[in-house]
C-alpha cells in the first residue's frame, strides 16, 4: 500500500485547497519526468507520506536528471569532435572500463530484480547509485582519455565503453524516465522520428555484460 500524498502545507492534497504546485508549470519548467522521478523515488510508494513541493521536485532535477544529461552531453560533445561512431563493446582491458562494464552488469541485474518485485523505489536507488559511480568516478577518472588529441586504441575503448553503458542505462531507465531515456537513446543510436524507440527495444540482458564482483568491490572501496 502506498502512503498519503500531502500538499505543501502538510495537509492531504486537495483540489479544493490547491495546496500543491501547479502541474502545468512543473511540466513546463522541469519536465514530466522530473515529477515522475520525484514520486517514484520517494517514500510514498513504500507506505510513507509524501509532501509535494517545488523544492523537492527541483531537488530530483539537480541531483539526478541534470547529472544524467550532463553525462550524455559529455559523450556527444567529444564523440562529435573526434567524429567517432561508437559501438557496443565489452572487451576493453582498461581497468576503469572493466569497472564500468561490471557496474553496468550489476545495474541491469539489480533493476530487473527490483522491478520484478514491484519495488520502484529500490529500482530508482539502484539507478541513482550507478549514475553516481558513472559521473563522479568513471568520467572524472577518464577525462584525460577523452581530452587528448588523436584517436588511439585506449581512447576508442573509452568511447565504446561509455556508449555501451549509456545505451544500457537508457533502456533500464525507460520505465522510470520515459521521455529523457528516449531522447538519450535516440541520440546515441541515431534513431529519429518514426525510427526505433527505446520503448520498443528489448530489456537489457545482464548476461551480455561482463561480471567482476571483486573489481567492483575493490574500486568501490577506493
Amino acid at each position: 500500500s502506498h502512503g498519503i500524498v500531502l500538499g505543501s502545507d502538510g495537509q492531504k492534497m486537495s483540489k479544493s485547497l490547491r495546496n500543491y504546485p501547479d502541474v502545468s508549470e512543473v511540466f513546463d519548467r522541469d519536465g514530466a519526468d522530473a515529477m515522475r522521478w520525484f514520486l517514484m523515488s520517494s517514500s510514498v510508494i513504500r507506505g510513507g507520506n509524501l509532501v509535494v513541493t517545488e523544492e523537492g521536485i527541483r531537488g530530483g532535477v539537480r541531483e539526478f536528471l541534470l547529472p544524467l544529461w550532463s553525462t550524455y552531453y559529455f559523450f556527444t560533445l567529444y564523440a562529435n569532435a573526434d567524429s567517432v561512431e561508437a559501438a557496443w563493446r565489452t572487451d576493453s582491458t582498461n581497468v576503469l572500463d572493466r569497472y564500468l562494464l561490471a557496474k553496468t552488469h550489476e545495474l541491469v541485474a539489480g533493476v530487473t530484480q527490483r522491478m520484478d518485485a514491484y519495488d520502484l523505489g529500490g529500482a530508482c536507488n539502484r539507478v541513482f547509485s550507478f549514475l553516481d559511480a558513472l559521473t563522479n568516478w568513471y568520467i572524472r577518472r577518464s577525462r584525460e582519455r577523452f581530452w587528448r588529441s588523436g584517436l588511439d586504441a585506449d581512447k576508442r575503448a573509452a568511447y565504446d565503453t561509455l556508449y555501451t553503458a549509456l545505451v544500457t542505462l537508457a533502456k533500464a531507465l525507460a520505465p522510470l524516465l520515459p521521455f529523457v531515456s528516449e531522447e538519450i537513446y535516440c541520440g546515441l543510436t541515431g534513431s529519429t522520428g518514426g525510427a526505433r524507440s527505446v520503448h520498443l527495444a528489448d530489456w537489457p540482458d545482464a548476461a551480455a555484460l561482463p561480471a567482476d564482483p571483486d573489481l567492483v568491490a575493490e574500486m568501490d572501496r577506493v
